[in-house]
């Protein structure tokens, strides 16, 4: 079963913007913050989780895709390689 698309939360005030997050990110470059960081309020659909894990400070939290931001998602163009 497909796992659903999630969406980043960051607490700013815990980050300490080591960018171990980007790091480990499979998702296509651009995926970030300014502040490098993982995006935020973009649902992600690989939603591998591997952020949330090595975030060294427990920084990011991760909530469900709503219905309405999957049918954003799914409705975005595919990038080729």
């Amino acid at each position: 079963m497909p796992l659903l698309p999630v969406v980043f939360q960051v607490n700013w005030n815990a980050c300490i913007q080591c960018g171990a997050c980007v790091a480990v990110c499979p998702k296509e470059a651009g995926f970030t913050t300014p502040f490098d960081t993982i995006a935020t309020d973009t649902p992600c659909d690989i939603a591998c989780m591997a952020c949330e894990k090595v975030c060294p400070v427990t920084a990011i939290d991760s909530r469900t895709a709503t219905e309405q931001e999957q049918a954003e998602l799914a409705a975005q163009p595919v990038a080729l390689a």
